[in-house]
């Protein structure tokens, strides 16, 4: 019979455990030996021929820790593997040697244990689903939007008024100095605006030809040098000018795009604005009801699982950058960054994103979700129909082992965030009883790494509106129609004038399992 190993445990508060492994002396000794014949057929030991060397003659020479040492870096995985059956322990990943002794002969690791979610009372969350109405007023808006900013400035002979240009000459003084003195001026006239409290309400109702003259007081709690103290200014108006927009009807329509008339604009407008506000609204009820659960939720992971997330993000934006043809490190120096800075930016995404991402396999498995093999090949049919020109590469891709898993994963991460949505607003009864999710079945999506629901967009594929990281403008934001023949692309910043981006779509499935 073997002897047992000695193995003492303890957790520490950062879901890892300490773990010490401890040789009794028949091990020992049986170690030596297999360490003594190792050196024997590697070393020249004088006097003796390759591997003929007696065991006492090499633990002279060689000493016993040396001797030792050969053999556990043989043993060493052997010995874990059977401590941690013995104990029943499954890691996350491997584990840390913090400390090797040889007498008695001892290992003390450090191991990273695989994370715990406990999602307590989920089924009793609850969350209003935001409102995703539109109405007629929100076309108009949308409409005068398009209408404003193809709008022209004309010389008008009507008196000024708030939103008119005027443009003048005009002279200030403050006591004997000249505050401005200016020829051919514009000045933009705003409601309660201007660098002086009343000076563009001062030429409301001005015309062209018109003189004027007025004085304003610097308000006493003025930055300016001048607080307190009274401006006279002389003005010579020579032009008004207003704002002229298209008039709005049904060839201003069709210069917006392919309309018919201004009907088929409205309606059309009406539709577009309700699919936006309609997936704004369901991804901020996603955002909310996963943040709601994760907050619900008793999470425990290693260290190990945040370096991973921290690599994966830093990972996506090496790749973003990639195509600029710049360094991931050249990209950050220039936003004033290193690579260690950024990761140490961005370690509190990450964190969240990791809670999410467990929360949501968790989620997935109590409620027994799975993704079938005919969901996967209409799934797959539906991205090559929409890849158009495309649609040969995207149908390779997905013929592949690797594109039907992140397919099979999108498709998990839909059904997922849908079940959520309508557990959180009550549209599944708190005593339905979740499907039991088949445990081989699970065991088997998790070794392929593909059973944990990503919120991401996969590679060739459309992004799904469930997506609960990537954020969209609000829908007040929506852009207005304009003229397509004559839409010029705006420039796109360089990277060293823009923000760092921090990759918006989740990474990919948590790796599980025992790393010896």
């Amino acid at each position: 019979m073997t002897e047992p190993l000695i193995i003492t445990r303890s957790e520490r508060d950062d879901h890892q455990l300490d773990f010490t492994i401890q040789l009794g002396p028949e091990r020992t000794e049986s170690a030596l030996q297999r360490g003594a014949r190792q050196i024997a057929r590697r070393a020249r030991i004088p006097g003796f021929r390759p591997g003929k060397a007696p065991y006492a003659a090499v633990l002279r020479m060689f000493g016993r820790e040396a001797v030792l040492r050969q053999a556990l870096d043989d043993l060493g995985q052997e010995i874990l593997r059977e401590a941690l059956d013995a104990e029943k322990i499954e890691t996350y990943g491997p584990a840390e040697l913090a400390d090797l002794q040889f007498d008695p002969v001892a290992f003390k690791l450090v191991l990273p244990l695989r994370p715990t979610v406990d999602l307590g009372d989920y089924r009793a969350i609850r969350v209003a689903a935001p409102d995703a109405t539109v109405t007629e007023a929100d076309v108009d808006a949308l409409i005068e939007r398009a209408r404003s900013e193809q709008a022209v400035w004309q010389a008008t002979d009507r008196p000024a008024e708030i939103g008119d240009t005027v443009v003048m000459d005009i002279h200030g003084t403050v006591g004997e100095e000249t505050l401005m003195d200016n020829q051919d001026w514009e000045l933009l006239l705003k409601a309660e605006g201007g660098w002086l409290p009343g000076f563009d309400e001062a030429f409301v109702g001005a015309t062209a030809g018109e003189e004027k003259a007025f004085s304003l007081t610097y308000p006493e709690d003025s930055a300016s040098r001048f607080k307190g103290q009274t401006a006279s200014f002389r003005a010579a108006i020579k032009q008004v000018r207003t704002r002229a927009m298209p008039e709005l009807d049904d060839e201003y329509a069709r210069t917006l795009g392919d309309y018919q008339d201004l009907a088929d604009l409205r309606a059309r407008l009406l539709a577009s604005l309700t699919q936006q506000r309609t997936a704004e609204a369901e991804e901020r009820l996603t955002n909310a009801a996963i943040q709601a659960m994760v907050e619900k939720a008793t999470i425990a992971y290693p260290p190990l699982a945040i370096k991973e997330m921290t690599d994966e993000l830093v990972s996506d934006l090496e790749s973003q950058v990639k195509s600029s043809g710049r360094s991931l490190e050249e990209y950050l120096r220039l936003q004033g960054l290193t690579v260690e800075v950024y990761r140490t930016r961005i370690q509190p995404l990450a964190e969240q994103r990791l809670k999410t991402r467990l929360a949501l396999f968790e989620f997935a498995d109590r409620e027994g979700l799975t993704v079938e093999q005919d969901e996967i090949a209409a799934g797959a049919d539906q991205a090559v129909a929409a890849a158009a020109d495309q649609a040969d590469a995207t149908r390779q891709y997905l013929g592949s082992d690797a594109g039907r898993r992140a397919l099979a994963s999108e498709l998990l991460t839909r059904k997922t965030l849908a079940r959520l949505r309508a557990i959180v607003t009550g549209q599944v009864a708190e005593a339905e009883a979740p499907a039991a999710a088949d445990t081989d079945e699970a065991a088997s999506r998790e070794s392929e790494g593909t059973g944990a629901p990503v919120v991401e967009t996969t590679e060739a594929l459309t992004p799904a509106a469930e997506d609960a990281e990537a954020p969209t403008p609000a829908a007040e934001d929506a852009e207005a129609p304009t003229p397509a023949a004559e839409d010029a692309e705006a420039p796109i910043p360089a990277a060293e004038d823009a923000e760092v981006p921090v990759p918006a779509a989740e990474p990919a499935a948590l790796s599980k399992g025992t790393q010896l």
